[in-house]
């Protein structure tokens, strides 16, 4: 026996568990949420962040500590100038390895604002782009010519560029269409 639902409620129930995206509704509005992956390339760009993060900082507690354990010399303003560089490209390594690189999209209703949010790896929210909803000029529906799938745009004051909000088939974008127009337009 097989287990095949050929029914139209179970093709749909199948589209819609099937999404590239998700929506969180808050108290202040809604959340669309990105199910997809990270690039492989991001992945690997936020690894060799991360070693020479960790190398930079470690050689900045050497530059800085070990001098003056083995010598008696003074702090040089060389090696006090060399050890905040190090350290702050160090420590800025470090917080690009920790941060996402999917953008997520909030719909804040009270407000009246969007935000494209980037989560780190601890769940701490970073604000990448806020926008007002007297800046969006129109809500459609566009081919992406790369993956296949369509992608729902905000036109961004009349001009050329968007923001994107959610990728996916055409009929799993609609029903988000319909409700961004509800709330935005």
């Amino acid at each position: 026996m097989t287990n095949i639902d050929i029914t139209a409620g179970g093709i749909v129930n199948h589209v819609a568990r099937a999404t590239p995206f998700a929506t969180e509704d808050q108290y202040w509005g809604y959340k669309v949420l990105s199910r997809e992956g990270a690039p492989v390339s991001v992945m690997i760009g936020q690894a060799i962040s991360f070693f020479l993060g960790v190398c930079l900082v470690t050689a900045t507690f050497g530059v800085l500590v070990l001098p003056t354990l083995f010598f008696d010399g003074n702090f040089g303003f060389m090696r006090i100038g060399a050890a905040v560089l190090m350290g702050a490209v160090g420590f800025y390594l470090l917080w690009f390895a920790s941060r996402g690189s999917i953008a997520d999209v909030h719909i804040d209703t009270k407000a009246r604002e969007i935000r494209e949010v980037v989560a780190n790896r601890f769940g701490s929210p970073t604000t990448v782009g806020l926008y007002t909803f007297d800046e969006i000029s129109g809500i459609f529906l566009e081919l992406d010519e790369t993956s296949g799938q369509s992608q729902l745009l905000l036109g961004y004051n009349d001009s050329a560029n968007a923001i994107r909000v959610a990728k996916g088939a055409e009929a799993q974008l609609l029903p988000l269409r319909d409700r961004l127009a509800k709330d935005l337009l």
